[in-house]
């Protein structure tokens, strides 16, 4: 019994030799971890539909072994995969298919994210849409029209039914500001629905449109017509029946923010207080502030003038006229 001598210190010295190799052994060879981001492939896609995984296009997968043998894995030789052969308009919950190499089973561990998707399958929708496009900002060239032309002129967008018939318009917005003179450039158009977000998931066809943008100089002059101001009126009984004017519009010039405040030039005020009959009056035109007259600066106003007709007093009934007699019945 000579092997139960020591006993405790043998037992003591084995345990400290197994730990001590575990620990050796993993200095030498430890067990790491490493996580992929996988795409899902989608198989057996049905036609005229469209596809949207609500758990995510993409998936994590954790690699766990030796260290040597884990950083010798790359993510491309992780393949994740749904079938959709059997999937039906709607949502759908189907199992997820993890491939990578043979050799790997007996050597690593390989953990999928989840071993389910949730797949949505959805009818397919195209519809065609006008390209719109939003101008903002100030050009460093002044007293210029900016003009923005989209080619082509408008985009199909195709995705599932749901997501299309969201969008409201498609949009391309160009900020101006510093923009020195004509440009082209290849952007890409924004469907929105109808609050102005953006709609994401769906497809456009072309997937950029190239924009010309155009400055072009403002006119510095404006053609408007004349009214003529009628103060006072000719006195009682007589009206004005008629008047024109000539020349009927002028040429006004001035900044194109100005002319474009202007729609009409009026004359100096015209009075009729004494006027009982036709006239014609020479009248200066009164030009607006910041802007000039081209050429006259007066026009002829011709004013026709009535007298109203009155109407005659009732006559009184005389009292020494005889009232008629009532007629005597035979």
């Amino acid at each position: 019994m000579r092997w139960r001598e020591n006993l405790l210190e043998k037992i003591g010295a084995l345990v400290t030799a197994i730990l001590l190799a575990l620990y050796v052994q993993s200095q030498l060879h430890p067990v790491i971890e490493r996580v992929y981001e996988t795409p899902i492939e989608l198989l057996n896609t049905p036609p005229n539909y469209e596809v949207r995984l609500d758990t995510g296009a993409r998936m994590r997968v954790l690699v766990r072994g030796v260290k040597e043998l884990v950083e010798q894995t790359r993510a491309e030789q992780i393949r994740v995969s749904v079938d959709l052969s059997r999937a039906k308009p709607g949502e759908n919950r189907l199992p997820l298919r993890i491939d990578y190499p043979a050799e790997w089973r007996d050597r690593l561990t390989v953990e999928p994210e989840r071993p389910f998707a949730r797949v949505i399958l959805e009818p397919r929708l195209s519809r065609q849409f006008p390209v719109r496009v939003n101008l903002t900002g100030i050009p460093d060239l002044q007293e210029v029209l900016a003009e923005a032309i989209p080619e082509p002129s408008s985009v199909r967008i195709t995705g599932a039914a749901s997501q299309v018939r969201r969008v409201r318009s498609v949009m391309v917005n160009f900020d101006m500001t510093g923009l020195q003179g004509d440009l082209e450039i290849e952007t890409a158009p924004t469907p929105v629905d109808e609050k102005g977000e953006p709609v994401l998931n769906v497809q456009k066809i072309p997937a950029e449109v190239r924009l010309r943008v155009r400055l072009i100089p403002q006119p510095t002059s404006k053609t408007v017509p004349v009214s003529p101001r009628l103060d006072d009126l000719p006195p009682f009984p007589y009206r004005v029946i008629w008047f024109s004017v000539e020349p009927v519009s002028v040429q006004l010039r001035g900044s194109p923010s100005r002319l474009a405040q202007i729609n009409v030039i009026e004359t100096t005020p015209i009075s009729l207080r004494n006027k009982t009959s036709d006239t014609e009056i020479r009248v200066p035109l009164k030009p607006p502030a910041g802007v000039e007259i081209v050429g006259t600066r007066e026009v002829t106003v011709r004013v026709r003038i009535q007298r109203e007709a009155q109407p005659e007093p009732a006559r009184p009934k005389s009292s020494e006229e005889p009232e008629p007699q009532p007629k005597e019945e035979n």
